[in-house]
C-alpha cells in the first residue's frame, strides 16, 4: 500500500535510479525518517563539493562559444534552413530537447533533493525567470507566435544571458555531472531560439512585447513574493533571503537592498531599462540592415 505521505509513488523511479546511479556508493545526505526515502549526491546525476565548477575556466567558456557558433550558423544558413523541407520537424525536435532539458531538472531532484542538504523541495518550485523564459521559447518555436517570440526576446536576451557568465547555481556540478550539461541546454537553447526565429522566420520584437514581458515578470513575482515570505530560505527570482556565502563567483546583486520589496522595485526598474536597451539596439541594427539591403 502506498504511504499516505505520497513518497510511495517514487518507488519505481528509485528502483531505476539504483541501476544507473549506484547509490550504494553515494553519500546519503538526507533521509525522511517516516517514509525511509533517501536522497543521494553521488553519481553522474548527483553533485560534488562547492567549487567543483570553476567559473571563467575553459569549461565555462566552451559552452558559451558553442552557443555563439550556433547563433552564427543561424545567420549563415538562414536561407537554406528556411527552404528546408524538414524545417518543421527540426523545430519540433529542438523544442522537444528544450522541454526535456527543463523537465529533467525536476526529475533529477527525485535523486538529489535539495543540494544544500535541507532536503526541501519547496525551494525548487518552477518559479524562476529562466524557466518561464524557456517555456515561452518552447511554445514560440512550435507555434511561430509573434507575441511569444517577443516575450522570449526580452527575457532570454536580457535576463537569461547574464546567467551564462555568472552561473552560480552550478558551483557544485562541473563537467562530470549531468546538471552541468542541463544548465547550458536550459539557458542556451532559448537564446539560440531567439536568433533562429529572427533569421530563419524573420520574427521581429515589437515595443508592446517589451511591456508584455514586464507584465509576465510582475505576474510571476506574485507567487514568488509569497513563497519567499512563507518558505524558509526561499529566494525565488532572487527576491528573497540574501545569502552572500551561497556563491563562489561574482554576485551582481550583492549591492541590492536585502529587504524583499525594495529589492523587487529596483529589479523591476532594472529589467525595464535592460529591455529598452535591447529593443533600441535591435531597432538600430535592423534599420542599418534594411538601409544596406534597400540600395
Amino acid at each position: 500500500m502506498e504511504p499516505a505521505n505520497g513518497y510511495g509513488r517514487f518507488t519505481m523511479i528509485r528502483a531505476f535510479s539504483n541501476l544507473i546511479m549506484l547509490p550504494e556508493d553515494s553519500k546519503v545526505f538526507c533521509a525522511d525518517t517516516e517514509s525511509g526515502y533517501q536522497f543521494y549526491s553521488g553519481g553522474f546525476f548527483g553533485y560534488g563539493e562547492k567549487g567543483d565548477f570553476v567559473p571563467y575556466s575553459l569549461m565555462h567558456f566552451i559552452p558559451i562559444l558553442v552557443i555563439v557558433l550556433l547563433i552564427v550558423l543561424c545567420f549563415l544558413k538562414k536561407d537554406r534552413l528556411r527552404s528546408w523541407k524538414y524545417e518543421g520537424r527540426f523545430r519540433f525536435i529542438c523544442a522537444f530537447v528544450m522541454l526535456i532539458a527543463e523537465m529533467s531538472y525536476f526529475w533529477r531532484l527525485v535523486y538529489v533533493g535539495d543540494e544544500t542538504g535541507a532536503g526541501s523541495m519547496l525551494l525548487k518550485l518552477p518559479l524562476q525567470v529562466c524557466q518561464w523564459g524557456l517555456i515561452c521559447a518552447f511554445f514560440a518555436l512550435l507555434s511561430l507566435n509573434d507575441t511569444l517570440f517577443g516575450i522570449n526576446f526580452f527575457i532570454s536576451l536580457c535576463l537569461t544571458t547574464p546567467a551564462l557568465f555568472i552561473p552560480t547555481v552550478i558551483s557544485r556540478t562541473g563537467p562530470g555531472y549531468y546538471r552541468y550539461y542541463q544548465f547550458w541546454l536550459e539557458h542556451g537553447l532559448p537564446i539560440i531560439n531567439v536568433f533562429y526565429l529572427m533569421t530563419v522566420h524573420r520574427k521581429k520584437p515589437k515595443y508592446r512585447h517589451l511591456w508584455l514581458a514586464v507584465g509576465l515578470l510582475l505576474l510571476m513575482s506574485i507567487p514568488c513574493l509569497i513563497a519567499n515570505r512563507t518558505i524558509p530560505n526561499a529566494n525565488y527570482m532572487y527576491l528573497g533571503n540574501f545569502a552572500p556565502g551561497s556563491t563562489n563567483t561574482l554576485d551582481p546583486l550583492s549591492s541590492f537592498p536585502k529587504e524583499q520589496y525594495p529589492r523587487f522595485f529596483l529589479m523591476v526598474g532594472l529589467a525595464v531599462v535592460l529591455f529598452h536597451i535591447a529593443f533600441f539596439v535591435w531597432k538600430g541594427i535592423d534599420q542599418l540592415y534594411q538601409k544596406k539591403h534597400s540600395k
